[in-house]
């Protein structure tokens, strides 16, 4: 059997709180995601969903359990992935091409020109083959973040590690780079693993909605697949009857969730995760 490229096996993440106590951000969560899956997670604010990407990456080791990449228990930082965060990771100071072939450049010291040719092609592929030479102060948010996705992906991951990216955009602004996302996904093995705040873009862009109870201690409560059909036509899609379908069905446990961390820590159920056709 192939090993799912990411494999969280009862992971607890546990930090040093006020007065000595601990607090526990996520409590024992299991999940696995196959190659060339696109999976989002949502949960209410504060359920540890970045802390779940975060030890994906390798830059915040379980408190228990194990990670492994590809069945390889992953030690120090995920080689195999990038992430992208809200704040894109962009020096002020280097020019759109340096920074898109930053990566290449400190993996492949050295390759010189070739480096230089990749970083223009995938400007091109972003639409900035214009803007090589500017600074990111001279761009859009909207251009920024194209920026950030060319310098994921110029690496060549095989993980995809994105920690809602696009939420400080204006809607149609993020609709685009929603609809640009997949366009560079779609057709490639790539696995994708997408926080976001937004259950409909959770569905629009995803396999399978992963949703996570209020914290503290969160758990996976809720794992969701998603049989819109693909290619998605972004625009559309929200008025799709199947869209509206699977946005009641899993905002039903959402909700609940949400409403629960109004209420301050909840209670427990027994049992697994939801499952929903």
């Amino acid at each position: 059997m192939t090993p799912a490229a990411v494999s969280l096996e009862a992971v607890t993440a546990r930090f040093a709180g006020a007065g000595g106590k601990e607090y526990t951000a996520v409590d024992g969560v299991t999940l696995h995601i196959a190659e060339g899956a696109f999976v989002s997670i949502v949960g209410p604010s504060g359920c540890g969903k970045s802390t779940l990407l975060n030890m994906a990456a390798g830059l915040l080791p379980p408190s228990g359990g194990t990670v492994r990449i590809f069945g390889d228990a992953l030690r120090g930082i995920n080689r195999r992935a990038t992430c992208m965060f809200q704040q894109e990771a962009l020096l002020p100071w280097k020019t759109v091409l340096d920074n898109v072939t930053l990566g290449l450049k400190l993996r492949q010291p050295g390759a010189g020109k070739r480096t230089e040719e990749l970083g223009r092609e995938w400007l091109k592929r972003v639409g900035l083959e214009d803007f090589g030479d500017r600074f990111p102060y001279q761009l859009s948010g909207g251009m920024r973040k194209r920026v950030a996705m060319a310098q994921n992906w110029i690496v060549g991951p095989d993980i995809l590690l994105m920690d809602e990216p696009f939420s400080a955009l204006d809607i149609h602004t993020r609709q685009r780079m929603e609809g640009e996302i997949l366009s560079l996904w779609s057709g490639t093995n790539k696995t994708v693993l997408f926080v976001t705040h937004d259950l409909e873009e959770a569905i629009a862009l995803s396999d399978e909605v992963l949703v996570l109870s209020a914290g503290p201690a969160s758990r996976l409560v809720g794992r969701y697949p998603v049989d819109l059909p693909r290619p998605r036509n972004l625009i559309d899609i929200r008025t799709e009857p199947r869209f509206a379908d699977l946005y009641r069905a899993i905002w039903t446990d959402l909700r609940e969730e949400v409403l629960r961390s109004y209420a301050g820590p909840p209670s427990r159920p027994a049992g697994g995760p939801r499952q929903r056709p």
